[in-house]
C-alpha cells in the first residue's frame, strides 16, 4: 500500500470516530428521552394557589415588527392579572414604522389604566439580550415574563404559570410549550410545527422529568429576577442569549420547571429563507454556547448524568454537519482507495449497515404528534420533515462552524407577517447558500450512484434523501425571488 493510501485511510478513520460517537450518543439520548417522556410525563409539579399576586413585568422585545406588534401588545394588555401588579415593557429597537404602531397601542392601553411602557434605547447594542437587560434595570419586579413578537399569550398565562415558580424558591424560570397560530398555512409550517412539537413534548419534557439541564426557549416563560442576576444577567456574547443564561443559572445551583400543559401560540416562519435564517441563528448560537459553557459544565458539581445530557444538548446542532462528514468520508474512500483497502476500513461496515438508531428520529417525531393528539395527516408529514431537515445541512453546517470559531455576527431576526401572505418587506434575500445546496445535492447523488455500484443500499437511500432535501431547500429559497422578478412589469 503506498503512502497516499495509508495517509488517506488514517485521516478517514480518525475523522469518523468522533462522528460515530456523536451520532450514537444523539441516537441513544433520543431513545432515553422518549422512554422518560412516555413513562414519567404525568409526574405533577408542586404548586399552591396564589394567596397574593406578586408584581410581574412582562417584557416584549421588538425590532421591526409592523405586522405583529399590535397583536402582541393587545394580547399582553388583556392578561387576566391585577392591573396594579402588572407592568408591560415594550422594548422597541425598531427602525421602521413599528415604533409608531407601538406608540399608538401604548397610548390606547394607558388610557384604559394599563401600565404599558414604550421603551426606546439609544442604540441596538446587544440586540435582544441588550434590550432585556436594559428593561430589567427599569423595574423592580421579582418575576419577569418574556414574549417574542410572534406570540399571542392566552389571558390566563400568568395565573397558570406563576404558582409553580413561586412555590419552588430554587427554580430559576418556568418554560411553557409553544403552540402554533399558522400550522396549516402551508407544507413548510406543518413541518415546523412537528419539529417544535417534538422538542417541547419530548426533549424538554424528558429533560425536565429527569432533573437534567434544559433551557429557557427565549419566550413564553417567566424568570425569577434573582436567578437572572445570580447567573450574571443577560449577555450578548452569543446569538442564543436564552440558552446561555439558562445554563449559567444551572451552573449557579438553580434549576428550572417545564409545564407542557400550559401553552402560548406563536407564528411559524412561512418561507424557506425565513426558516433557514432562524435555524442558522439557533445553530450558531448553540455551538457558541457549547464552546463557552462546556468547560464550566464539566468543572461543575452537577451529577455526571447532567454533564453528559448537557453536552449532548449543547452539541446537538453538530449532528447535521457530522452526517455531511460521514457522507464525504464514505464517498472519498470508495472513489480514491482501492477496493481491497476500503473494504478493511472499520467505518465502511458501520456506515453501510442500518443502525438501530436510524429510525429513532422518525419515531420521535411521530410520537410527539400522538402525545399532543394532532390530526392524523400530520403523521404523514413526519417523513417529509426528515427529508427537508436533511436539506438544511449546508445552512446548519456553516452556522455551526461560525459558532465554534467564535464568530458572532448580527442578530438577524426571524421575519413575521402576522399570518398573511409574505411580502417583500422583511423577506430575506437568497444568497450563495442556494448554490452550495445545489452542489451538495449533486455530490449526494454521486454518493448514491457509487453506493449502488457496490450494493450499499443504505447509502443509496441516504444519498437520494440528502439530494432531494438539499434541492428542495434550494428551490424554495430562490422561488420568491423568481416570482418577484416575474411579477415586475417589463420595460417596453
Amino acid at each position: 500500500m503506498n503512502t497516499f493510501y495509508i495517509l488517506l485511510s488514517v485521516l478517514l478513520v480518525i475523522g469518523f470516530l468522533p462522528a460515530a460517537l456523536l451520532l450514537s450518543a444523539y441516537g441513544l439520548n433520543l431513545c432515553y428521552l422518549l422512554i422518560v417522556t412516555l413513562f414519567k410525563r404525568h409526574r405533577p409539579i408542586t404548586e399552591a394557589p396564589l394567596a397574593e399576586y406578586p408584581h410581574v413585568t412582562v417584557q416584549l422585545p421588538l425590532y421591526n415588527e409592523r405586522y405583529v406588534s399590535r397583536r402582541l401588545i393587545d394580547a399582553v394588555a388583556q392578561l387576566d392579572y391585577p392591573t396594579d401588579k402588572l407592568t408591560i415593557q415594550i422594548l422597541d429597537d425598531s427602525t421602521d414604522d413599528t415604533s409608531q404602531i407601538v406608540a399608538e397601542a401604548t397610548a390606547c392601553w394607558r388610557k384604559r389604566g394599563k401600565d404599558v411602557q414604550h421603551i426606546r434605547r439609544p442604540s441596538r447594542e446587544g440586540y435582544k439580550a441588550g434590550a432585556l437587560a436594559y428593561g430589567l434595570q427599569l423595574t423592580q419586579s421579582e418575576y419577569i415574563a418574556i414574549f417574542d413578537a410572534d406570540f399571542v399569550p392566552p389571558p390566563d398565562f400568568l395565573k397558570k404559570s406563576l404558582p409553580a415558580l413561586i412555590a419552588d424558591p430554587q427554580a430559576a424560570f418556568i418554560q411553557t410549550r409553544w403552540e402554533h397560530l399558522n400550522a396549516e398555512q402551508g407544507w413548510l409550517t406543518r413541518l415546523q410545527a412537528i419539529a417544535v412539537d417534538s422538542h417541547f413534548s419530548i426533549e424538554q419534557q424528558g429533560r425536565a422529568q429527569s432533573n437534567f439541564p434544559f433551557n429557557f426557549n427565549g419566550t413564553a416563560g417567566v424568570w425569577r429576577r434573582a436567578a437572572i442576576e445570580s447567573a450574571g444577567g443577560w449577555q450578548a456574547r452569543t446569538l442564543t442569549e436564552d440558552l446561555d443564561l439558562s445554563y449559567r443559572a444551572w451552573l449557579k445551583g438553580w434549576h428550572a420547571l417545564y409545564r407542557s400543559e400550559i401553552s402560548a401560540p406563536a407564528e411559524l416562519p412561512p418561507t424557506m429563507s425565513a426558516y433557514k435564517r432562524q435555524q442558522a441563528r439557533w445553530a450558531q448560537g448553540s455551538l457558541a454556547c457549547a464552546r463557552l459553557l462546556l468547560p464550566a459544565l464539566w468543572r461543575s458539581q452537577l451529577p455526571l448524568g447532567s454533564k453528559l445530557q448537557g453536552t449532548v444538548h449543547l452539541l446537538s446542532y453538530l449532528v447535521s454537519p457530522t452526517m455531511v462528514l460521514v457522507v464525504i468520508a464514505y464517498t472519498s474512500a470508495l472513489l480514491f482507495l482501492p477496493r481491497e483497502v476500503w473494504q478493511r476500513l472499520p467505518f465502511i461496515q458501520y456506515a453501510t449497515t442500518i443502525s438501530p438508531f436510524t429510525f429513532v428520529p422518525l419515531l420521535y417525531l411521530m410520537i410527539s404528534q400522538l402525545l399532543l393528539k394532532r390530526p392524523r395527516h400530520m403523521l404523514l408529514y413526519t417523513a417529509v420533515l426528515q427529508v427537508v431537515s436533511s436539506g438544511l445541512a449546508v445552512t446548519i453546517g456553516r452556522a455551526a462552524l461560525k459558532g465554534l470559531l467564535g464568530r458572532h455576527g448580527e442578530f438577524l431576526r426571524t421575519p413575521k407577517w402576522g399570518g398573511s401572505a409574505p411580502t417583500a418587506i422583511y423577506q430575506p434575500q437568497a444568497d450563495l447558500s442556494s448554490l452550495l445546496e445545489v452542489a451538495w445535492g449533486a455530490f449526494c447523488l454521486l454518493t448514491a450512484a457509487v453506493a449502488a455500484r457496490y450494493g450499499h443500499w443504505f447509502f443509496v437511500f441516504y444519498g437520494v434523501m440528502l439530494c432531494a432535501g438539499s434541492w428542495t431547500v434550494a428551490f424554495y429559497t430562490v422561488l420568491p425571488s423568481w416570482q418577484a422578478a416575474a411579477a415586475r412589469p417589463h420595460a417596453t
